[in-house]
């Protein structure tokens, strides 16, 4: 689904395009609206869109403006403007300047319809030439790693950590390929297809992306293997990710028609859910990674290593996200003070609490627990 940004002056026409047009009809999604060039430009730089939606006179920064220097700063953004009868010298000029497309107001929603279909059936083209290009670029950088391919890599601004291959065999004829966020298909045979996978949260995100292909597999009703690597945060490594997932050989689940193998790190010996049982049991306690390591006896450097590698972040951000996770059952579920749910779950400073509970989440817990007692409200 491709995201829109609403601009306009006026409530009226820009509430009524938020709230009265099928957007999701149509493959597209409001991630918001502004008021001006000043409030548009600011958003942009926060969220990403595909298509701007435009209108032209503005108080500040005019729709005429804010087009030019969207197409500066934000190259791959589709620009549309919403202008008047009597501003059609304007529309002239915005297409000069790189508007791909404008409307007359007031908005028809067929010519609204057809004009956002002829967008989005460009940025699908856009998109996939793109993907060709970086299913390219990763099987040379796994072929011949060199910076340079890496660069090429890191030039596609949505391709981030954490990192994985998934690599999918099968006898099936005729395989119908997976479309996945975040899921590129970078190489297709007869009998295997092989997944680049990237913005990878963490492990859990990892475990839904698996999941989701395994299920793609399963409607086709066909038997196939799945061959998984381990998650690195490191684009260096991915000829290292690539044979982890090549020769990936340990049984992780099986179904009636797909069983998933996944790469084993032969140095490591110990059941890692053992460990993730103990922070589980022992999360309110003062525990820390170097500590841990010494009770598995482990390196603390082999240790920080391999706790990524199967979860896909740190330690320090597991446990907090563990403690925070805690800590949102206990605001919600009973009426304990701040400082004694920040107890409760491990920490001796309520204010240090308080501070990491609003960085994780965005609220402070006050806030949460007031959010989460109206959410309650109103499902009654």
């Amino acid at each position: 689904m491709f995201s829109i940004l609403i601009v306009d002056d006026e409530w009226t026409i820009r509430e009524g395009l938020k709230r009265t047009v099928p957007w999701k009809e149509w493959g597209i999604e409001v991630i918001g609206t502004a008021t001006n060039g000043n409030e548009a430009l600011e958003m942009l730089t926060r969220f990403h869109a595909d298509i701007l939606l435009t209108d032209i006179r503005m108080p500040g920064i005019s729709g005429l403006e804010l087009i030019e220097r969207c197409r500066s700063q934000f190259p791959d953004l589709m620009l549309v403007l919403l202008t008047g009868h009597d501003e059609f010298e304007y529309a002239q000029k915005a297409i000069k300047l790189g508007a791909d497309d404008f409307l007359l107001k007031p908005t028809n929603v067929d010519e609204l319809e057809a004009t956002m279909h002829s967008i989005t059936s460009d940025l699908y083209l856009r998109q996939a030439e793109k993907n060709n290009l970086l299913a390219l670029f990763i099987k040379d950088a796994i072929q011949h790693h060199t910076l340079q391919n890496m660069k090429k890599i890191q030039s596609f601004g949505n391709i981030r950590p954490h990192y994985g291959f998934i690599i999918v065999r099968s006898q099936a004829e005729k395989i119908v390929h997976a479309t996945l966020e975040s899921v590129q298909l970078i190489d297709d045979k007869v009998s295997q297809q092989v997944y680049f996978c990237h913005s990878l949260k963490n492990g859990e995100h990892w475990e839904d992306t698996i999941q989701k292909l395994k299920n793609h597999y399963s409607r086709m009703e066909c038997h196939a293997t799945f061959h998984v690597s381990l998650l690195s945060d490191d684009l260096n490594q991915l000829i290292t990710l690539y044979k982890q997932a090549n020769s990936a050989s340990e049984l992780y689940k099986a179904s009636q028609n797909i069983t998933i193998f996944q790469y084993h790190d032969d140095q490591y010996t110990l059941d890692f859910e053992k460990v993730i049982q103990y922070i589980q049991q022992h999360y309110q306690e003062a525990i820390s990674q170097t500590e841990l390591a010494a009770k598995l006896n482990m390196s603390n450097s082999y240790f920080s290593k391999l706790f990524k590698q199967h979860t896909g972040i740190n330690f320090v951000d597991y446990l907090t996200l563990k403690r925070m996770e805690a800590a949102k059952e206990l605001l919600l579920s009973t009426t304990l003070k701040t400082y004694e749910i920040a107890a409760e779950v491990g920490y001796t400073e309520s204010r240090y609490f308080s501070q990491l509970f609003k960085k994780t989440t965005g609220l402070t817990p006050l806030q949460f627990r007031e959010n989460g007692s109206l959410g309650k409200d109103i499902e009654e």
